[in-house]
């Protein structure tokens, strides 16, 4: 897999992590917000909402049925009871219940608790539903206040003092006890007097004022009941707080569900809040790190430092100690490889340029030793000539001239060759050819080389082909290239080496290639690899002086422009093998 779909497979899983993380962290908010909806139906109307799941989350065991402690401990905080009855009314268990609450009810004495036509003190509610094959019949109470204190205050007759009526002490024991108002308005809504009555209460009503408080307490922060006098047109209100102990008009009443509302909001706002800032440190760690690291590679890389940067303790960041990728650095393998692979490509590049410029620096010094010795020669026998003092012989002054024109020739030759690598490396190409067959050439062109007496006598031996070998050459070249492979075949071996060059035809085509095959001392891999560059030199270039040291780089260039190519084989102790290929 390339780098490209696993970035992209990182990537897509990173964030289906994220579209995943968001969901739970959504779902439980919105699980925690339903939940609280729940407690707060339960708080305002277990009646209505508390006695089905009380139904639904019990259990039956050995015991008989058992309810879920949370809803009972509810029914405890609304200051409620619960009782069970069998089909007789009989009570089969119970909870909270006040002891004025009967145990067995008759069909109609629970009825009339239920539909208010006998005088109850508690509100009850009923519950009737089958379940593991039995009959739930639940029954709820809770304590009923206002109807009693509303019952009283409206069958009785008071006087007023100072807009507050005249009570008596038992009921104004119950209204302070309840936290409880008793108000009485006339036609027009306008307050009569009242008792115990909230600055939060009105003095005045509008019919739709009236409404809303009697219909939405929560609102309001108070739980109202009124009563209608048709001949004195008057009207009783009596209320309690929702919440007791507390003074709802002192706070600003916000809907308990807008509370859960922000309060689940803003903590799912924290809540991915953080979770981006844990994926974001995550995505930094697993890629930022890695592309920093690679980063500063580079950076180093370009200040010539080629190595990978180390950590604290020395050990490369990517890898293992036993040389393995660090889980982060797998996705960017590939491009760790190729980093690995430039610099090490760039540290060989710098190695060999010093090298090669280390060589330059020999070569020229050599061949600036190369020139100077002749030009000495020719300095001092010019002299020699121009001293008047003396009196020279035609045959001195033959001499004098022959070496100081032999040492010229010494030097035009190490400038012609400094000159042809440079013209080979701008790309020259080959003057006119001529076709030439040859069997007969090379022949020429070895007993020409073999004439030389450096070489010794028969050390040059040619082997021609079967048939007539024909080829397109610019012969000036190939004959510099046979004296520079003679040369440096006989002159760096030991005196009785022998070079055998032979010409063999392909058997396939017109191709054919010239061998020079010595049975000197060879050469080891390293000369063998650079025998062709400019400013290599295997051998000194003091060690002698016909040769420029270029003739080996002249003679592959020389080759290549002729459409053909050049290969060395050799090692330390055995033969040297020069192919010159034209395929």
């Amino acid at each position: 897999m390339n780098i490209k779909r696993r970035l992209t497979l990182k990537f897509v899983l990173q964030l289906a992590i994220t579209g995943m993380v968001v969901l739970a962290i959504s779902a439980l908010t919105l699980t925690w917000i339903l939940l609280r909806f729940l407690d707060i139906s339960l708080t305002r109307d277990f009646a209505s909402v508390g006695l089905e799941q009380l139904i639904e989350s019990s259990k039956v065991d050995e015991n008989g049925f058992q309810f879920s402690p949370s809803l009972l401990e509810q029914v405890k905080k609304n200051k409620g009871w619960l009782q069970s009855l069998n089909e007789d009314g009989q009570v089969e268990s119970a909870y909270n219940t006040p002891k004025d609450v009967p145990k067995q009810y008759g069909p109609g004495e629970l009825v009339a608790y239920w539909t208010g036509d006998q005088p109850f003190p508690y509100h009850l509610a009923l519950w009737i539903q089958e379940k593991h094959g039995k009959e739930f019949t639940l029954v709820y109470g809770a304590p009923n206040v206002l109807d009693p204190l509303l019952k009283k205050v409206s069958e009785g007759s008071f006087l007023a003092v100072k807009g507050e009526p005249l009570l008596p002490d038992d009921l104004e024991k119950e209204i302070k006890t309840a936290q409880a108002f008793v108000q009485l308005i006339d036609s027009s809504g306008k307050e009569i007097f009242s008792y115990n009555r909230p600055k939060v209460i009105p003095n005045q009503y509008s019919v739709q004022e009236l409404a809303l408080r009697s219909m939405y307490s929560d609102r309001y922060g108070y739980h109202v009941l009124s009563s209608f006098d048709k001949e004195t047109r008057r009207t009783w209100i009596v209320g309690e707080p929702n919440i007791k102990g507390t003074d709802p008009g002192k706070t600003v009443r916000v809907p308990e569900e807008v509370k859960v509302v922000i309060i689940g909001s803003f903590a799912m706002l924290v809540a991915l809040l953080i979770a981006f800032v844990l994926l974001s440190l995550w995505q930094a760690h697993r890629f930022g790190a890695p592309m920093l690291h690679m980063l500063v590679w580079l950076d180093s890389i370009g200040n010539a430092i080629y190595t990978e940067p180390k950590d604290r303790k020395g050990l490369r960041r990517s890898r293992t100690p036993v040389g393995k990728w660090r889980r982060r650095y797998r996705v960017f393998a590939d491009v760790m490889v190729s980093i690995e692979k430039l610099s090490a490509t760039l540290k060989r590049d710098q190695a060999m340029r010093e090298e090669t410029e280390n060589l330059r620096e020999e070569w020229i010094a050599g061949v600036t030793h190369d020139l100077k010795t002749p030009l000495s020669s020719i300095t001092g026998y010019a002299h020699l000539l121009a001293e008047p003092s003396y009196d020279w012989s035609k045959e001195e002054i033959r001499k004098f001239t022959t070496t100081m024109l032999d040492k010229s020739a010494h030097m035009d030759m190490l400038i012609s060759d400094l000159a042809m690598t440079y013209r080979l490396k701008s790309g020259i190409k080959p003057p006119e050819t001529m076709e030439v067959e040859l069997n007969a050439w090379l022949q020429q062109a070895l007993e020409q080389a073999a004439a030389n007496p450096e070489y010794g006598k028969q050390r040059i031996v040619f082997q021609p082909a079967q048939s007539e070998v024909r080829a397109q050459l610019y012969t000036p070249w190939l004959e510099r290239v046979v004296n520079n492979l003679t040369a440096n075949a006989l002159l760096h071996n030991p005196p009785d080496t022998i070079l055998t060059v032979s010409l063999i035809p392909n058997d396939k085509d017109s191709g054919f290639t010239i061998q020079f095959a010595d049975d000197g001392n060879g050469m080891d891999e390293e000369t063998m690899n650079r025998l062709f560059e400019r400013y290599y030199r295997g051998t000194d270039t003091v060690t002698t002086s016909n040769g420029s040291g270029l003739g080996m780089a002249i003679s592959k260039g020389l080759i290549e422009c002729m459409g053909g190519r050049i290969t060395v084989e050799s090692h330390p102790g055995e033969r040297t093998v020069i192919k010159l290929i034209w395929s």
